[in-house]
């Protein structure tokens, strides 16, 4: 049952977190345009209560989607029972509120986690069959990650604003590369599902305005992180960028986004949008790779 439940909380996307969490932090510290110092120990706290909420996040999702991946998922869907999900859910949500209220007591961060918590819940109970809105929660609260970041600066600090940098910048700008690279990868899993959401009445973009509409958006959504990170590059003076790091984000940043924007457009068989949602993945794992090297050759 453990090896059951680890399947269960995507193990693969809570190291997603890990790895944004450590990679923005490298980037502050190294960059010594942020100062280190008892927020520390916040840090730490911050991601293993992200972690935890995500993670009630997957098993709330699969409580409420135990029908509807009968259809969807007939080889992968989890063999656990509601209860566990629930009983998972619960200890988890928990255990990520205990542990931000211990480093945010005084701090509006707090409120972040009985709010993505309640989202997530929300989400999975109702808005993930709502067109456009589902992607769009999902896709802001993985967009917050690198903005709560800056947050736990403020505690470290000990001010209230931040004063404006080209570090700073740059975590604003991964934070919008995750909002359009997640809405995308959002609705190319609202084509993969659609047999299973169409039999619970879901109403997704796809069922309810089809697949070339779904597929307009996706490529739109592409364009829009292509565009970013366009801009990122051509900017490379201002943030300081060498060439290790724009060639990382050449092969592992645009060339994967390409590649989804081509599969999206010529996709139309469920395998085809895997891969598509695939090279979202590694173009996501290549913004973080990029900010990396970026970091420790500064």
């Amino acid at each position: 049952m453990l090896l059951q439940l680890i399947k269960a909380i995507r193990p693969i996307n809570l190291l997603v977190i890990t790895l944004t969490f450590y990679v923005l932090h490298t980037l502050g510290i190294n960059s010594r345009e942020f100062i280190p110092g008892s927020y520390q120990i916040s840090l730490k706290f911050l991601t293993i209560s992200t972690i935890l909420v995500a993670a009630a996040g997957y098993l709330i999702n699969d409580y409420y989607d135990k029908e509807i991946d009968i259809i969807n998922k007939i080889h992968k869907q989890t063999p656990l029972n509601k209860q566990v999900l629930l009983t998972g859910y619960i200890i988890l949500n928990i255990t990520a509120l205990v542990l931000s209220y211990t480093f945010a007591l005084s701090n509006y961060i707090f409120w972040i986690f009985p709010s993505s918590i309640f989202l997530l819940w929300l989400y999975s109970f109702w808005l993930k069959g709502l067109p456009f809105i589902g992607n769009l929660t999902v896709a802001l609260l993985s967009a917050t990650v690198p903005l709560v970041y800056l947050s736990i600066q403020e505690i470290g600090i000990g001010c209230l604003t931040h004063i404006y940098s080209s570090s700073v910048d740059l975590i604003i700008i991964f934070s919008f590369l995750a909002l359009f690279s997640t809405l995308a990868r959002e609705l190319i899993k609202d084509i993969e599902d659609m047999k299973g959401d169409k039999a619970q009445g879901l109403k997704t973009i796809p069922i309810l305005w089809g697949i070339k509409i779904a597929k307009f958006w996706i490529i739109f959504f592409l364009l829009c992180t292509l565009i970013i990170l366009g801009l990122l590059i051509v900017n490379h003076d201002y943030f300081s960028f060498n060439r290790i790091s724009l060639v990382i984000a050449t092969i592992f940043g645009v060339l994967p986004l390409l590649l989804c924007v081509a599969k999206s457009y010529q996709a139309t068989e469920k395998k085809h949008y895997k891969q598509a949602g695939n090279s979202i993945k590694i173009s996501m794992f290549g913004f973080l790779l990029f900010i990396y090297i970026h970091a420790i050759t500064i």
